[in-house]
Formats: C-alpha cells, structure tokens, sequence
C-alpha cells in the first residue's frame, strides 16, 4: 500500500469538514434554507473600497435589467443594516421582466477580511420575510480573523462551514454543498467532487447495485468496466459504499472512476446524502488509491 503524505488544506462541507491537497484549486458553490452562499476574500488594505465598488457593479448590473412591463425600474429597493458586520447592504429586486411576480434578494454583508453574498429568489410580495431570513444568516456568519486562513472548528457547536468561514446556526431546512477540486500534481486532468445535500427522499439503489446494474445492461454502449474495488465504507460514522473501477472505450482510451456515496437520512443535516467522487487518467494507480484513501479518511463531523 502506498503511504500518502501532503500538505492539505481544511475545507468546510457544511456540517463536516474535509482535508483536500494544497495545491488543488477550489471552485463551488453552497446553500443554506434556500439561499445561495459565496464568500469574496477582501485584499489586506482597502476592504472598504472594494465591498462598495463590488456592491455598486450589482447595482448597475440590476438597473441595467429591463423591468416587467408594469414597472418602472427593475431595481425595487436597497436597505443598509447598520448592526451586521462592518457593512452590510442589500436589494430587492426584479431581475426576470418575464417573471414580474417574482422578486431577488441580493445580500453583501463585509468584515475587513472576507464579504459574504447571500441571495435568493421567491414571490416578490415576500420581501420582508426573506429580509428577514437573509439577515438570519448574515448575523450568524462567522468570518476568518487577519492572518487567518479559515475559521477553526468550533467544539460543542452545530455550525454550517464553508469554504473560510462558518454560519453559526443550527439546522432548519434545505442545506446543500458542491465543489469541485481541481490540478492535483500527480495528474492535472484529475477533478475532485465533494456532494452534500440533505434529502427528503432517501435512494434506495446503492452504488454497489448501480455499478452492476451498469455493467450487466451495458449503459455506457461499448465501455468495458474492470472493477478494482468495491465495498461497504465506513466514513465519519456513515456506513456508505465504496466502487472504484477503470473505464475502457472501443478506441483504447480508458480513465479511472472512485467513488463514495452515503444515502443520508430523511432532512437530516448529521446525516445527509454524501457523494465524493474522482475521475482521472489511467495512470499511476497506487499514487491516486492512496490520495483517494487520504481524503474519504480527513473527513469528520465538524463540532460535535
């Protein structure tokens, strides 16, 4: 067995946190009670510059919008809340001219060191509510200090961690994470996918089933599968499966597939459907068999 050692990088997968190689490159998104979650990194100097210029390129970007036929402007409101965080802004508005009963929340709450956007979308007679919901989690986020790179884990504390920070709220509803990993020195075609989303349905077909169901009706039409390994897999308490396999096309071509997967339980945020993945180039087995152990094994629940 190939022994696999690299610096890494903690990441927050909403209520678990993962270690990833350093030197891979981060893209994603997550979503907390129907919001869409993105963290901006400030430069050291001048974050107060730099959240107004980010906040006036939206708002031109909304003006420039046509409006529903019926209004005026696409722009609705902007509301300033003094108490959240350095500053915080944010605007209601039209962004759909086909959709005139629809309204979009836009939300940019800023510290020295990160700005958060919090956005969403609903009937546009529901402004006050998702007001209301969006700066819930505005005053709950808890961003990295100066120097640091990402907040630590807190002890004893259900919180909801992203990339560098963390909203420090309990579950409540709809908590989905994906992101991507990308440009890992062994193989710069290999991507990494990491998958959370608490589920209301919980599949009944496991990857074990679905890889034999694929091999045995040949969905991929003329791609040979040559399993390597397949398993039931313990992973931060969630007994899941495990399916690594190599995929050979009629030209010779061929790439390796890992994947893991956890059903999850019905809306739960401690234990929601989990799916870690790689796809990569057919080489160098032993190295990516050891970096695909040393991920599934860095990842725990976080605070608890």
């Amino acid at each position: 067995m190939t022994e696999h050692k690299e610096e890494t990088i903690t990441y927050g997968v909403g209520r678990f946190v993962i270690e990833i190689p350093a030197e891979m490159t981060f893209s994603g998104s997550y979503s907390m009670r129907t919001f869409d979650i993105k963290e901006v990194v400030w430069p050291e100097t001048g974050w107060m510059e730099h959240t107004t210029a980010t906040w006036k390129n939206l708002i031109d970007q909304i003006r420039q919008t046509d409006p529903p036929k019926d209004k005026t402007s696409s722009l609705i409101e902007e509301k300033e809340f003094s108490e959240i965080g350095k500053l915080c802004k944010a605007a209601f508005s039209y962004k759909d001219p086909r959709r005139p009963n629809r309204g979009y929340i836009d939300l940019l709450a800023s510290s020295e060191t990160m700005g958060l956007w919090i956005s969403s979308f609903g009937k546009a007679t529901g402004k006050e509510f998702m007001y209301e919901k969006a700066t819930d989690l505005a005053r709950a986020y808890r961003p990295p200090s100066k120097g640091e790179g990402r907040v630590a884990v807190l002890p004893d504390k259900d919180s909801f961690y992203l990339r560098y920070g963390a909203i420090d709220l309990p579950f409540e509803y709809a908590e989905r994470v994906n992101i991507l990993f990308r440009n890992h020195p062994i193989d710069r075609e290999l991507v990494l996918d990491v998958e959370m989303d608490v589920v209301q349905q919980v599949e009944q077909h496991g990857l074990i089933d679905r890889l034999a169901a694929m091999i045995l009706t040949k969905f991929v039409p003329g791609l040979k599968i040559e399993k390597i390994r397949t398993r039931k897999r313990n992973i931060a308490g969630m007994m899941g499966e495990e399916v690594i396999y190599r995929g050979i096309e009629e030209d010779g071509d061929s790439g390796l597939y890992f994947a893991w997967e956890y059903p999850g339980q019905k809306n739960s945020a401690h234990f929601p459907n989990i799916q870690i993945g790689i796809r990569a180039q057919d080489d160098n087995l032993a190295e990516k068999l050891a970096l695909w152990d040393a991920v599934l094994d860095s990842m725990r629940p976080a605070g608890r």
